[in-house]
């Protein structure tokens, strides 16, 4: 039988112990149930019900980011769910920052791993929606790997990307104006190379969002970056798309 909330926080002084000695093991099949001990724990108790244990959890999440690749999408979720649960009022937690770094970390490490990229967009929305500016500190790092990604074999990954820099440019307003003109660049080569993929229509529709995005933000700047894409004749219907986009918005 499974403990759900409200009873499960009773029971916190003996379950955290466990779940952490878990994550401690040698064994993924042995930490994935620690992992998935947590990720119930974070969905059915409150929040003061773990304060005590924070710091020691999150260190463990830190500690595990590198684990095997059979438990990369329980390691992901579980960093995910306690560091919004636990930090959710102060985007400058240095938990945040601590963990995003060694997720970009591993990434950097093994950027063309199909499962280990999807799974990491797939989480991570919650996690940058809780630290908003705060991104912005990261670009350095966080864009390199998505404009690598935007251009990625695999349908699913260019659309995880995509919706993630939406995300991104939504909360910051890309404020470092130094990404604008290479992310409006590789929006158009991305859809021009989208034209012989499954996903076409969905990849472009969210190109041009983005774009109209930074439009939005950026106005004089995103036009003298748009200026060398006008006579492309490979982005023609895509011009008169986004024309007709920023003229109803």
């Amino acid at each position: 039988m499974q403990v759900d909330y409200p009873y499960l926080g009773k029971l916190c002084s003996l379950v955290i112990p466990c779940a952490l000695t878990a994550l401690d093991h040698w064994s993924p099949e042995v930490k994935g149930q620690g992992m998935v001990s947590f990720i119930h724990l974070a969905r059915n108790v409150n929040a003061a019900e773990i304060s005590w244990y924070e710091d020691v959890i999150l260190d463990a999440c830190c500690q595990n980011v590198a684990s095997s690749e059979e438990i990369w999408n329980h390691v992901v979720e579980m960093s995910v769910l306690l560091v919004t649960f636990t930090q959710r009022s102060n985007p400058r937690s240095s938990w945040y920052e601590k963990l995003l770094n060694e997720m970009l970390n591993h990434l950097e490490r093994q950027p063309r791993n199909k499962e280990r990229r999807v799974v990491w967009l797939k989480y991570i929305e919650p996690f940058l929606n809780g630290m908003g500016l705060i991104l912005v500190a990261h670009f350095r790092r966080i864009f390199p790997l998505f404009f690598r990604w935007m251009h990625a074999d695999d349908d699913e990954t260019v659309i995880l990307v995509l919706e993630r820099i939406q995300t991104i440019l939504k909360l910051t307003w890309i404020r470092q104006s130094t990404y604008i003109e290479r992310l409006v660049d590789e929006l158009v080569i991305l859809y021009k190379e989208s034209a012989l993929k499954v996903s076409r229509e969905d990849i472009r529709a969210l190109c041009l969002n983005i774009l109209t995005l930074i439009q939005q933000s950026k106005g004089s700047q995103f036009e003298a970056v748009w200026k060398k894409h006008s006579e492309d004749p490979d982005v023609t219907e895509f011009r008169e798309l986004f024309s007709r986009k920023v003229t109803v918005s």
